[in-house]
């Protein structure tokens, strides 16, 4: 674990106490088990999270100072989890210690409708669930990490998002899934193989006025492969699939035809140069090694310079003519769209537009699907 690390929360535990307030130092390495699993799966989780809630439950009556960072756990911490292993720390103490409720302290009011940085018609959303913001985390808001909300969420605790400059805000609550929906969202449950749509449930229930967000990610590189043949689809599939994974490859929204493939990738790290009056070069050794395996299956094409656009809501799939309303504004307001998704689940409909219409769109989204609209 660093040493910065260590000094900032010993920093904080002695500044607390010269203000009177009885605190302590604890170091996180002191307390996880490294041997208790070979990789970060649930049950490392949940033996730190029962660990940390012994240690704090033997600090009564002091404020615990608890290093964020994990050490070194398998496969590696900033691999595996990323950024945002401090808020998963919070999140493995609210389970051990049984909280009521988990605060993540950020400098936003909570989640928006939209970006309010971009987008200042944008407005507070109170509460929201929790695949509403793992969509929105998945698509490009900066919402909140989401192995913290997965395992809060799991333990049914709630989780509020509120300003470090605003403490008297409401912020947004997360609040956890029924019962039923919990059980659908975990590994090896059986859901039914059938699904209906009754027309009558549909009218019976309240319309949804507007989807919940709009949201943006940025930094997308469009990929589209066109078959050599003219059958054996699955053969396809399958070959890009495998190519994709051998890489380390991620794919964010993808469409298909027998014969044809478009995907859109992101990655922070660039993966191409140039632009303007410069030739574009591929710049990420995986990107240009499945570029180079993928052209064995047919024609490869890429389009820099995109982005998502993706429209949230848990009760869209209620909401009849939302999908063609959002097609239709963009097109009205010549956005060209490149691609067109949307998941399983039915709680997001994405596109894929050019990077230079990102923002406007945005806006054109929010004021047309969500501005005119009765809340």
């Amino acid at each position: 674990m660093s040493t910065g690390e260590k000094l900032s929360c010993r920093f904080m535990a002695a500044l607390l106490q010269d203000r009177g307030v009885e605190a302590e130092y604890v170091d996180l390495a002191d307390i996880i088990d490294f041997k208790v699993s070979h990789s970060l799966d649930q049950h490392f989780y949940d033996n730190v999270a029962q660990r940390l809630g012994q240690r704090l439950q033997n600090m009564t009556g002091k404020v615990p100072v608890i290093t964020g960072y994990f050490g070194a756990i398998p496969r590696g911490l900033l691999t595996t989890v990323g950024r945002g292993y401090t808020d998963l720390c919070a999140a493995l103490v609210a389970v051990g210690i049984k909280a009521k409720e988990l605060q993540i302290w950020k400098e936003v009011d909570g989640i928006f409708t939209a970006d309010p940085r971009k987008v200042p018609t944008a407005k507070l959303i109170p509460q929201i669930s929790p695949a509403e913001a793992a969509e929105l985390t998945f698509y490009g808001s900066e919402v909140i990490h989401p192995s913290t909300m997965d395992q809060v969420i799991r333990a049914r605790i709630p989780i509020r998002i509120k300003n470090v400059m605003n403490p008297r805000g409401g912020g947004t609550v997360i609040y956890p899934d029924t019962p039923t929906e919990l059980d659908s969202a975990l590994a090896g449950h059986d859901p039914k193989l059938f699904r209906s749509r009754s027309s009558t449930l549909l009218v019976e229930q309240r319309k949804p006025k507007r989807p919940t967000a709009v949201t943006m990610k940025h930094k997308i590189l469009v990929m589209n492969i066109h078959s050599n043949k003219r059958s054996l689809s699955h053969g396809f599939f399958a070959g890009i699939f495998a190519t994709l994974d051998k890489w380390r490859l991620s794919v964010d929204v993808i469409s298909t035809s027998e014969v044809n493939m478009s995907m859109a990738l992101h990655s922070e790290a660039p993966l191409y140069t140039g632009g303007g009056d410069d030739e574009y070069q591929i710049v990420d050794q995986d990107l240009r090694g499945a570029i180079e395996e993928l052209q064995r299956y047919g024609t490869v094409d890429i389009i820099p310079e995109m982005a998502i656009v993706s429209l949230v809501g848990k009760q869209m799939k209620n909401m009849v003519g939302i999908a063609g309303r959002m097609f239709s504004t963009l097109g009205e307001n010549n956005v060209n769209i490149e691609m067109i998704s949307q998941g399983a689940s039915e709680i997001n409909i994405s596109c894929v537009i050019e990077e230079r219409d990102a923002d406007r769109a945005l806006n054109i989204l929010h004021t047309n699907l969500f501005t005119f609209l009765e809340s």
